[in-house]
């Protein structure tokens, strides 16, 4: 009875422990998470908020939900986690909450980044926030590519905007933004970072706004759908791509270069890619990169039914490219030329040397122009990135589960259906938001 009661007792020590790579075992700990709003709502605390940690190295999540008093206690094995943190009220639940008036649900959301869980620390504190909802919102996005061999690699990439309300939409001067940032975790920070492992842009040679790293974002590439105000117009439930090249890609694609030698790329299975030929507007560069002097890729090809976006801003692109690794974030917001001069360029925080003509510079957007965006990311959770994206504009992150060259892309949830209508989720927190297509979805209006 004795060895019995013994095997017993080690073999409960063992499945309350956690197996590391070197076969040792590893103890979990108590890690306590306070949740609460922000100033907005006098910081109170944040009860029934739903907390999801997943751990950078192995990728296994943890749920908890916290109490009264916004307060969780969730047992983990110690590592590096990322955290995010949602809540949605009813429109009467939030009235009673604030006192204010709204048609529907409220969402809140928060995260932390590269979040180091020991022994030796056992709590953090986290602020959840509104953002806005918008009645345009960024839908699907293919941003994997297809087969290098065999598909398109990435001249098929797209992406899918959405009127999300019950009203027309105009299109006309509605700019697509992808923003800079740290392309994964450094190890260790180095001083021109944050916390989390971004850059710090407080540090940015010519920085002269307050709150850099909360109230802006930075685009290395901006471009800008044409048009007098009311010249492209989308219904509600109405969905338009914007495609890098509108062509049908399932097509072998028959180019002359810059050395006007004829080259073909050969589409080996066609169904690993798609037919943006169709799609009513698409990122043709030529003019641009022309227009500066520069050099473009020589399959970037214009599609005379489909309208060309205005090139605004670009660093060094010569194409509208997405990172197929999806270490990248968009965002979308309506701006004229006039608004855009009056924004801010600076380097990167690392450049220390004078602004010169040969510095990369990255465009200054203020959060509070932005009606969309969706962080994107890493599909391995041991090589993600920072996110790029305040919590008012998306406290989640999402991604597709192949990869690079996959074929896949993230797409809305969708909400529900109003007098045959579809609309999409939107919460401001991808990981909740959206899924993954094993094929991307292309329908043209």
């Amino acid at each position: 009875m004795k060895k019995l009661s013994l095997l017993t007792l080690i073999t409960t020590l063992i499945m309350g422990c956690s197996k590391d790579d070197d076969g040792e075992f590893i103890a979990p700990v108590n890690y306590e998470i306070q949740v609460t709003y922000d100033e907005n709502f006098d910081n109170k605390a944040a009860s029934e908020a739903v907390i999801s940690l997943e751990n950078i190295e192995d990728g296994k999540t943890y749920e908890a939900t916290t109490n009264t008093e916004g307060i969780a206690v969730v047992e983990v094995v110690p590592g590096n986690y990322q955290l995010t943190i949602s809540k949605t009220m009813t429109a009467e639940e939030y009235f009673d909450f604030s006192g204010q008036e709204t048609e529907a649900e409220v969402s809140f959301n928060g995260s932390a980044q590269n979040v180091s869980i020991t022994e030796n620390n056992g709590s953090t504190s986290i602020e959840i926030v509104t953002g806005t909802i918008g009645n345009l919102l960024i839908k699907q996005i293919y941003y994997n590519g297809s087969d290098v061999r065999l598909g398109a690699v990435f001249r098929d990439q797209f992406v899918e905007i959405h009127n999300n309300s019950n009203e027309i939409q105009y299109l006309d001067g509605l700019c697509i933004a992808q923003i800079e940032g740290m392309g994964s975790t450094p190890s260790p920070n180095k001083d021109y970072h944050q916390a989390s492992g971004q850059y710090d842009w407080s540090q940015s040679l010519g920085q002269d706004k307050e709150n850099p790293n909360t109230d802006y974002i930075y685009a290395d590439e901006v471009i800008r759908i044409p048009g007098d105000g009311e010249e492209y117009m989308l219904a509600p439930g109405e969905s338009a791509i914007i495609a890098a090249t509108a062509i049908n890609h399932k097509q072998p694609l028959v180019i002359e270069d810059e050395e006007g030698e004829t080259k073909t790329y050969e589409v080996a299975e066609p169904d690993r890619t798609v037919d943006l030929s169709q799609a009513p507007f698409e990122a043709y560069f030529r003019p641009y990169m022309e227009s500066i002097g520069g050099s473009f890729m020589d399959f970037d090809v214009d599609n005379p039914n489909s309208t060309n976006v205005e090139v605004l801003f670009s660093y060094s692109g010569r194409e509208f490219i997405l990172d197929t690794h999806g270490r990248d974030a968009l965002v979308v917001f309506y701006a004229d030329d006039e608004l855009i001069g009056s924004w801010n360029r600076v380097p990167t925080p690392n450049v220390d040397e004078i602004i010169n003509e040969e510095t990369s510079l990255y465009l200054q957007i203020p959060n509070e122009v932005v009606l969309d965006g969706v962080e994107l990311q890493h599909n391995n959770p041991a090589k993600q990135k920072p996110k790029r994206l305040n919590n008012s504009i998306d406290a989640g992150e999402t991604t597709t589960p192949n990869g690079f060259y996959s074929s896949q892309s993230v797409i809305r949830i969708v909400a529900g259906e109003i007098d045959g209508r579809i609309y999409y989720q939107d919460t401001n927190n991808s990981s909740n938001d959206f899924k993954f297509l094993d094929h991307p979805q292309v329908e043209i209006n």
